[in-house]
């Protein structure tokens, strides 16, 4: 994919197209060139990336996540909300599935989905408790000690096996890196202008690939950078009397992102709003 040109190119002249790269840098700055464009309309594309972003995936829509993490485990979703019996799905065999979009998930949630999975489908249920495989799963973020203890117990006094599963186990996930940005004046012309140094401070446990600046931010706009590569994590402006908001985005070795937005207000000096 290189820096993008050829796919920005394909989706100007209205192509289909897919880019494939090893390289984040490679794949952000592709995508950080397709919002540069300034079309009206602008074909919807989708970046995939090795990890997912924790917190996006946490706040999908319910429905949404639900439908595409049974299809990651290799099941057949509903396809309607509300699930059946407390089912959301099953696999190929017609073992039930539950999928709770949360964390620390509690007792009583694997208790009903014991009587669930029964009452869904006897037969299967029947079936794998005589075969000693698990008549139901369970995919959460994460399971507290009373879930985790109540399917040990179901297995050990019943043969009941509700077999726990965590997203992190179908899908490899991964926490937005954090950022922050510093303001600093260096100088100031004669006629009001101010000579402005930008840094930025990332953090993230996959480390820092690059930073993106964008000094005409606007909230209704998608991040279009005016930098889209700095690895020296600073950047020197100089502006002139008005108010400014600028924005930087840090991208780590993983390739997930965060932005931070400045807003600045020069006007006889330099004050964040």
């Amino acid at each position: 994919m290189g820096g993008g040109t050829t796919i920005v190119v394909a989706d100007k002249l209205g192509r289909h197209w897919i880019g494939i790269d090893q390289s984040v840098q490679a794949v952000k700055v592709t995508e950080l060139q397709l919002q540069k464009q300034t079309e009206l309309f602008i074909a919807p594309y989708t970046v995939q990336l090795h990890k997912y972003d924790y917190d996006i995936l946490f706040n999908e829509d319910p429905f949404k996540f639900e439908t595409w993490i049974i299809q990651q485990f290799g099941g057949v979703p509903q396809n309607k909300k509300g699930g059946e019996q407390g089912v959301d799905g099953k696999t190929s065999n017609g073992t039930p599935i539950q999928v709770k979009q949360s964390k620390s998930i509690g007792v009583n949630v694997v208790k009903n989905f014991s009587v669930s999975a029964k009452q869904y489908n006897k037969i299967v249920f029947e079936k794998n408790k005589t075969e000693k495989q698990p008549v139901g799963f369970i995919i959460a973020f994460s399971f507290g000690r009373g879930a985790i203890e109540e399917a040990a117990r179901l297995k050990n006094s019943e043969g009941i096996i509700i077999k726990l599963v965590s997203v992190e186990e179908i899908i490899p996930l991964s926490v937005k890196p954090s950022i922050g940005v510093h303001i600093d004046e260096l100088s100031k012309g004669e006629n009001g202008n101010r000579k402005i140094e930008c840094i930025a401070t990332g953090d993230s446990p996959a480390g820092i690939e690059f930073y993106s600046w964008d000094f005409a931010y606007d909230e209704k706009e998608k991040f279009k950078p005016s930098v889209i590569i700095d690895k020296e994590v600073k950047q020197t402006i100089s502006l002139q009397t008005g108010t400014y908001n600028i924005a930087v985005k840090v991208v780590d070795n993983d390739g997930l992102d965060n932005i931070e937005v400045v807003k600045l207000k020069i006007n006889g000096g330099i004050n964040r709003v």
